[in-house]
C-alpha cells in the first residue's frame, strides 16, 4: 500500500512489533507512549519474537480475525539485510494488503529510501513518541498521511515525501518504558548530544539539544519499578552520565546527580535494589571525570567500573572526529577513576579515513598505556554509518603489524569487541563479497 492517503476501512486494528533484545529500548518507549495515548490506548500490541513473527501475523489474521496490523520495525544499519528479507516475507504474504509496514531507527531516519523502496509504507524520522502516537490515529481514523510530521513516505510517483519533523518532546512527558505490558529495562536519562562527533548517528536521530529526565520523575518510576520487582537494578541510557542535568553537557551537575541516585537509593525495596551508572547502556566522557562526581558514584552507587569513550590515541584524529577532550585528559580521568578503585572499560575505534598508520599507532600506544593502568580495551573498526561524515568515505585499512597486534590481544583476552568482524565485513564489502 503505497499512498499518501493509506485508507484504512478495517474495523479490528491491532499493531505487531518485530520484538528482539537488540532494540528493546526503542520498543519499550514506543509502546510506552502508546499506553498513556488517550486515542490510541485500547489498541492491542502484539511484541513476538522475531523468528515467531510471521506465525504470529497469521495467527492474528486468520484466527483473531483482525483486518488490519501495522508492523512496527525498529532498525540500526548492521539490522539491515535481516530487516530486507522480513519485508520480502511480508510481500509475499497472502494477505499483504492487510499489513501496513512502518520502520524507524537510525538507519530509516538517515536513509528512508532503503525501506521505502522495499516494501516499508512509512518511515518514523528521529525519535518517535509522539509521532507514532499520531501515525497510529491517523491511520486508524484513515486521516492523510500528508498531514502528520515525522514521517517519510512514497506519494503517488513514487517520490519520497519527507516530512517536517515534530518538536523535540519533553522526557517527563513520556514512560521510560511501557508498565501496562510490564516490558521494564533501563531508563533513558537524557537525550541528544551537542559535541556531533563525525562517526556518530546520535545529533542527527535526537539533535544536539540534550534534554533531561528530571530527578523526581527518574524517581518516580524507580518507585514503581520496586513496586513490581522484588529485585532490580537500575541502569540508565546516556551518551554522557555524568553529564547529566548540566547546562554544558560535559562537567557534572552534582546537585542533579546526587538528587537522582539518593532518591533512588533511599527507596524501599521488598529485597534488593542495585545501581549502575556511567556503565553500558551509557558512557562517560573523559573530561566529565571529577574527583567530586566519583566520589558521590562511591556513595550510592554499586558498579565498581565505569564505560568512557577514548575513541583515539591521536591528537590529531581527535581534533578531527570533533570529540571535545584531549590524550590527556583520558589519561587523568584514568588515573582519577583508579584512585577510586574503578576498572575503566574504554572505547577506541581504529579505521577512521584520515588516519595515517601513525595515527593508528598513536591509539595502540595509548591502549598500551591504559592497559597498564588496569583498563579494559573496547576495540570497534569504524563502519561508516548513514547520516554521518563517514557515510560515503572508504574505512583506513589497518597495517599488518597493528593487525597482528590487535589480535593477539583480542586471543589473550586483553581487548574484546566486534572490530575483527567489523574488519572482515568492511573488507569484504571492498572486495565485493557478500
Amino acid at each position: 500500500m503505497k499512498s499518501s492517503e493509506m485508507p484504512i476501512t478495517e474495523e479490528k486494528f491491532g499493531i505487531v512489533f518485530r520484538y528482539s533484545r537488540a532494540n528493546i529500548y526503542s520498543y519499550h518507549s514506543l509502546i510506552g507512549a502508546l499506553e498513556i495515548s488517550p486515542f490510541v490506548s485500547d489498541i492491542p500490541v502484539f511484541i513476538p519474537k522475531p523468528e515467531e513473527i510471521i506465525p504470529e501475523i497469521n495467527r492474528l489474521l486468520d484466527v483473531e480475525q483482525f483486518t488490519h496490523l501495522l508492523i512496527g520495525i525498529s532498525l540500526n544499519t548492521f539490522q539491515l539485510q535481516d530487516v530486507l528479507e522480513f519485508l520480502g516475507s511480508l510481500k509475499s504474504h497472502p494477505k499483504a494488503n492487510q499489513l501496513t509496514i512502518v520502520a524507524g531507527g537510525s538507519h530509516p531516519t538517515a536513509r528512508p529510501g532503503d525501506l521505502l523502496s522495499n516494501g516499508t509504507d512509512i518511515v518514523v524520522n528521529g525519535e518517535g513518541e509522539k509521532t507514532f502516537q499520531e501515525l497510529v490515529l491517523a491511520l486508524r481514523n484513515k486521516s492523510p498521511l500528508a498531514q502528520l510530521k515525522g514521517i517519510s513516505f512514497l506519494d503517488e510517483e513514487k517520490n519520497i515525501q519527507i516530512q517536517p519533523r515534530n518538536e523535540p518532546i519533553d522526557l517527563n512527558d513520556y514512560p521510560p518504558f511501557a508498565p501496562e505490558m510490564e516490558l521494564y529495562s533501563a531508563m533513558e536519562i537524557s537525550r541528544g548530544c551537542k559535541f556531533g562527533c563525525t562517526y556518530c548517528q546520535v545529533p542527527s536521530l535526537f539533535g544536539k539539544q540534550v534534554r533531561y529526565r528530571s530527578p523526581e520523575t527518574i524517581v518516580k518510576w524507580g518507585k514503581f519499578l520496586l513496586s513490581k520487582r522484588a529485585v532490580w537494578d537500575f541502569r540508565f541510557i546516556s551518551p554522557n552520565a555524568f553529564g547529566y542535568g548540566s547546562k554544558k553537557s560535559s562537567e557534572p551537575n552534582i546537585k542533579k546527580i546526587k538528587q537522582m541516585l539518593s532518591g533512588l537509593k533511599n527507596l524501599e525495596a521488598t529485597n534488593k535494589k542495585r545501581i549502575f551508572f556511567g556503565t553500558f547502556p551509557s558512557e562517560v566522557r573523559p573530561e566529565s571525570v571529577t574527583e567530586e562526581i566519583l566520589e558521590l558514584t562511591r556513595k550510592y552507587c554499586d558498579n565498581n567500573n565505569l564505560t568512557m569513550g577514548a575513541q583515539s590515541g591521536s591528537p590529531k584524529i581527535l581534533e578531527s572526529i570533533r570529540r571535545g577532550h584531549t590524550v590527556e585528559q583520558v589519561i587523568a580521568a584514568v588515573e582519577l577513576a583508579n584512585n577510586f578503585d574503578y576498572i575503566m572499560n574504554i572505547d577506541f575505534i581504529i579505521g577512521f579515513p584520515e588516519e595515517t598508520e601513525e595515527d593508528q599507532f598513536e591509539t595502540i600506544n595509548l591502549c598500551k598505556e591504559l592497559i597498564s593502568k588496569n583498563c579494559k580495551i573496547h576495540m570497534h573498526y569504524l563502519i561508516p554509518l548513514p547520516g554521518t561524515k563517514y557515510e560515503k568515505m572508504k574505512p583506513k585499512k589497518i597495517p599488518g603489524e597493528i593487525l597482528k597486534i590487535l589480535r593477539r590481544w583480542s586471543n589473550d583476552g586483553i581487548i574484546f569487541g566486534s572490530w575483527q568482524h567489523q574488519y572482515e565485513k568492511v573488507t569484504n564489502q571492498k572486495n565485493g563479497k557478500n
